[in-house]
């Protein structure tokens, strides 16, 4: 029997989140880039806002030069681009790690990716990865040939680790052939023959080992991070994306689960006439159910030693997914045809995601053209769907605004999305019969509201906080009535997933420039009985 969502605390009381990516994320001491002790702190400091809700977007390994965390080369693998190289034991053990990174060189590299507006990922990544090498070094030959204490801890990592050897023997190859793809690797390892992987891991037994020292650092440094979340009561919301990169070690090491000779992406729409291709492989579902969805258990298993709540992202693929072949003289098809099939596909698919939840609460993306049976699925599950308040209309008549207070109890209410405008940019942009629409709803007032204005901004907030919705979540810029946006679908470019909060989170709150929207934040979020120390 499938359990029951019905009475998850996430979707019985009231509750306020804030989205804000790790790599957005700005502290003392980081490299650049948001850390694990940057979520640490940036938990503390949600806590401290009261606030019980931390969106912090996938955090799994991304490859070089790929700044997407929904393309990760891992489902399992944590993306060492996030450790905290200050809290490395080896870091400060090493004599050579402590000169190589108080070098008038690195000195000089770390003060202009702290300056920098947005993620310098390339250049950060490679001399992270160079400072963690020497710490390896260090380790291998400090600990690991003595057997020390620290030493034992990694091996029982490595031995609890199901998906490490995989993961480990995949990334070391990848370097190895130039990250040329797999289905070009030699033989015996593009098909995994048992013999080939031995030999190779002995080959290169120390660059297998570094990469399953990365992991081991950066789950221990989550784990810590994740503890603290718990201590002050705040969830942390990931997400679990739809498909994985066709790169990956997962579509290597399930190769009967992936379908990489075609490529998925969505139907045409109002947005896209021809519709998208996304590049990412297909599930084989036949051998999926097979296994009664083995991969996707184990997937659940990892997903929850991280987040509390989990974005299923593209719901709808789950119930039909939209497939273009490689061969242009194939039309682009759904998957599996009829409306009968397909939610049944789905209904079959989210109640192993209900069974496998545990203390977690799955909460489904269903942005976009959204078959009617997808909805009633949902809400037979108990499962929560997205409210964006921006589209939220009467689209077929009046073309009014619902107002909140009239959005089911089991949903997640927000002001904007990681892919979509912020609320500032989007109530700029809106034609002026829109906007009086808008400001009906919002304030109860008829009449012109030209620009944006802290007046709005804080309408939009106090008017979701008071929503119906269980779960209301903002992005920090719709808080501080910020411009820069987090990605724009559909274009490729150093403005997308790089934008990094311009204050560390200790000074944020004192800043002339944030301090009062803040505060009005703050209060709002007490008067509307969301606040965690209510």
């Amino acid at each position: 029997m499938t359990a029951s969502l019905k009475n998850h605390p996430a979707n019985t009381g009231r509750h306020a989140g804030i989205l804000l990516p790790l790599f957005s994320m700005r502290s003392e001491g980081d490299w650049g880039i948001g850390d694990f002790d940057s979520l640490a702190r940036w938990t503390d400091w949600t806590a401290d806002t009261g606030t019980g809700i931390l969106q912090i977007l996938p955090i799994h390994e991304m490859s070089p030069g790929d700044d997407c965390p929904y393309r990760a080369i891992s489902a399992f693998a944590l993306d060492p681009v996030f450790i905290s190289v200050k809290n490395v034991p080896e870091a400060s053990e090493a004599e050579e790690v402590r000169d190589y990174i108080a070098s008038p060189e690195v000195s000089k590299a770390l003060e202009h990716f702290r300056k920098s507006p947005s993620v310098l990922y390339t250049p950060i990544k490679e001399l992270k990865y160079k400072v963690l090498w020497m710490c390896f070094s260090h380790f291998a030959e400090a600990d690991m040939k003595r057997n020390s204490g620290r030493a034992a801890e990694f091996r029982a990592y490595r031995e609890r680790t199901w998906w490490l050897a995989d993961y480990s023997t995949f990334r070391a190859m990848k370097d190895f052939n130039g990250w040329k793809s797999w289905l070009l690797w030699d033989h015996d390892m593009k098909t995994r023959d048992p013999k080939a992987l031995h030999a190779f891991r002995e080959k290169h037994e120390r660059q297998v080992l570094f990469f399953e020292y990365l992991q081991w650092l950066a789950d221990t440094q989550f784990r810590a991070a994740r503890e603290r979340a718990r201590r002050r009561g705040v969830w942390l919301f990931g997400d679990l994306p739809f498909m994985m990169n066709p790169e990956s070690a997962d579509a290597w090491s399930n190769q009967d689960v992936f379908d990489v000779g075609v490529e998925i992406g969505a139907p045409p729409d109002q947005f896209s006439t021809e519709g998208q291709c996304w590049g990412l492989p297909a599930y084989n579902w036949y051998n999926l159910e097979k296994s009664g969805f083995a991969w996707w258990r184990k997937r659940m298993g990892r997903a929850l030693e991280i987040y509390d709540l989990l974005r299923l992202d593209h719901l709808v693929g789950f119930f039909r997914t939209w497939i273009v072949p490689r061969d242009k003289s194939h039309k682009p098809h759904f998957d599996i045809e009829g409306d009968g099939p397909q939610q049944q596909r789905g209904e079959r698919f989210l109640k192993m995601v209900i069974d496998e939840s545990g203390h977690g609460l799955p909460v489904a993306e269903d942005l976009g053209v959204i078959p009617n049976f997808v909805r009633h699925t949902l809400d037979a599950l108990h499962i929560p769907g997205y409210k964006v308040m921006r589209w939220e209309r009467d689209w077929e008549g009046t073309k009014e605004y619902r107002d909140p207070k009239h959005y089911p109890k089991v949903s997640l209410a927000t002001s904007s999305t990681h892919d979509t405008e912020t609320v500032r940019q989007w109530w700029e942009a809106l034609a002026a019969s829109d906007r009086e629409f808008a400001w009906r709803m919002l304030a109860g007032e008829n009449g012109k509201h030209p620009r944006y204005s802290d007046k709005v901004g804080q309408a939009v907030i106090k008017k979701l906080l008071d929503s119906n919705s269980s779960m209301v979540l903002f992005p920090l810029q719709d808080i501080l009535g910020l411009e820069e946006r987090i990605n724009t679908p559909g274009t490729v470019g150093p403005h997308n997933w790089t934008w990094r909060i311009d204050r560390t989170e200790d000074k944020i709150g004192s800043s002339s420039k944030y301090k009062q929207k803040l505060e009005v934040y703050k209060w709002l979020l007490h008067e509307s009985g969301r606040n965690i120390k209510s």
